[in-house]
């Protein structure tokens, strides 16, 4: 696995530095992280229109267009980095993870877009590890923070099980009316946290 300690320096908020930044992903025992692509869209709607996948994630069935607009915006964007995870061998998709809401000035980011293909879900946590070591150690932010849904039992305990914190509850904060919880990661604890999950790290060579 790829440590975080001997990235690059922290980039700034600049489209330039969002591309030199993405020139250095890192890699591990079976995933790959890379940036999303338009031709990722048909994959995109399809696990955010899955009834189990998209639970938590939308109100109403997303389309092709609106994905493609969706993509567009994204890539104007320097505070935003949208990943695709990917098996290192086949290049089969795992899953989609953000980084959004960057703030350069607090050093502060936000996981935004997960999912996890079903045939994927062994290797969550390695693709939490490529995130967050590029988070930490290419981006140079301090925290980053989760806001989870209440109701979703397996998103919260799988942030508690690799050490977030709860920073805060939100009451009725969501769309829906269900409280938001923001757990919270920092710099500092993901080394020790690191080791704590390092069991989780499947070193399946797919």
């Amino acid at each position: 696995m790829t440590g975080y300690m001997g990235l690059a320096p922290p980039g700034q908020g600049t489209l330039a530095n969002k591309v030199e930044n993405l020139e250095r992903l890192p890699e591990g025992n079976n995933l790959v992280l890379r940036e999303i692509r338009l031709e990722d869209s048909a994959q995109i709607i399809a696990w955010r229109n899955d009834p189990v996948l998209g639970k938590f994630l939308t109100r109403e069935k997303l389309t092709l267009a609106q994905q493609a607009e969706f993509f567009r915006n994204y890539q104007a964007r320097a505070d935003d980095y949208y990943f695709i995870a990917e098996f290192k061998q086949s290049r089969k998709p795992a899953g989609s993870i953000a980084l959004a809401n960057l703030d350069f000035a607090a050093k502060r980011g936000e996981v935004a877009r997960l999912i996890v293909d079903p045939g994927a879900r062994l290797f969550l946590a390695e693709i939490f590890d490529l995130f967050l070591g590029f988070a930490f150690g290419q981006l140079g932010l301090s925290v980053v923070v989760a806001n989870v849904q209440s109701n979703n039992r397996s998103s919260k305990n799988f942030h508690i099980r690799l050490g977030f914190q709860i920073e805060k509850i939100a009451p009725k904060a969501w769309w829906n009316g269900d409280d938001v919880i923001t757990f919270r990661m920092s710099r500092e604890d993901y080394p020790r946290l690191k080791q704590a999950w390092s069991a989780l790290l499947l070193d399946a060579r797919e």
